[in-house]
């Protein structure tokens, strides 16, 4: 079994649902990931933006022929300009009046497992978690940040006391180049998971700061991803080798149902997932090493 690889989005709005994910594989060249988009909730038709940008960056990188043809740079200006030419020619609203400064903006996030290495590009907001395969060996007190890593540094400015992002696609002429990383594989157990979310998960610029009595600084922990560990945890327990990507889909939308569940969906919210081989290696094993005494039971009632 290879790696799994899955996305899922939810909203806890009676309205469009502003968030868009899909996964993606090109055998040709050997890459396989997840893209993550959150249209800008002040933006006009941001739904569609954060769908078309997906699909298309999506059917970029399927259609790649050569490895060296990987070039995110190039591959976001791409899907800005063909998001300007849907625009444009689009018969849902007319392009000539809207305010090109207020529509169609969205976050885009891509992971993608290239084979030794993750690529990982951003522009906007959100998250992009590297995270130890054995997560669910340290104790909860542990859990962030030591195993678990946010590369992600939104693309935001305080703007009138709040997070405003100056990064982004959109048909004006924000700018909209990505920040791009190149992470080096894990090629020991027990490997490592990437998650990306849009910031209905997590994101830096959303995180609640302030000062206690004694006017000292204080973060406030973040409540979504325990949730994540334990139904994480649950999915790889259960002979991971025989999981497919639609099961982590389930799992993942049984995570964002819990979030609704437990009244902290705030928003619209996204979340991609690459669990990598080592890591289904190493959870097999252990599964396996728990399976061992109750075969033995049944193998010898008596003892």
């Amino acid at each position: 079994m290879g790696k799994l690889i899955a996305c899922a989005t939810n909203t806890n709005k009676s309205s469009t649902n502003q968030d868009y994910c899909v996964t993606l594989e090109n055998s040709t060249i050997g890459i396989s990931g997840v893209v993550v988009a959150d249209g800008i909730g002040s933006h006009f038709k941001s739904e569609i933006a954060a769908k078309f940008c997906s699909i298309k960056l999506k059917d970029i990188l399927e259609s790649l022929i050569d490895i060296n043809e990987l070039n995110f740079e190039k591959h976001f200006k791409d899907v800005k300009l063909a998001l300007i030419e849907y625009a444009k020619n689009t018969d849902e609203f007319d392009f000539s009046s809207i305010d090109k400064s207020q529509s169609l903006g969205t976050t885009l996030i891509c992971v993608i497992d290239c084979g030794e290495t993750y690529q990982i590009a951003y522009a906007g907001n959100g998250s992009v978690w590297q995270i130890d395969g054995r997560f669910n060996k340290f104790g909860k007190n542990f859990y962030l940040p030591w195993n678990s890593i946010n590369l992600l540094n939104p693309h935001s400015i305080e703007q009138e006391g709040k997070a405003a992002l100056y990064r982004y696609l959109s048909v004006s002429d924000t700018q909209h180049r990505p920040t791009v990383l190149i992470l080096s594989k894990n090629q020991f157990s027990p490997g490592e998971i990437l998650i990306a979310t849009t910031d209905g998960v997590f994101s830096n610029d959303a995180v609640p700061i302030g000062k206690d009595a004694n006017n000292t600084l204080w973060i406030k922990g973040e409540e979504t991803l325990p949730i994540l560990y334990n139904h994480l945890s649950n999915f790889l327990s259960a002979n991971p080798r025989d999981a497919k990507n639609e099961d982590l889909e389930f799992t993942l939308n049984q995570f964002l149902e819990e979030l609704k569940e437990k009244l902290i969906m705030h928003d619209d919210t996204t979340i991609g997932a690459i669990i990598s081989e080592r890591t289904i290696d190493y959870h097999q094993i252990e599964f396996e090493k728990k399976s061992e005494p109750l075969k033995d039971n049944e193998e010898n009632p008596n003892q």
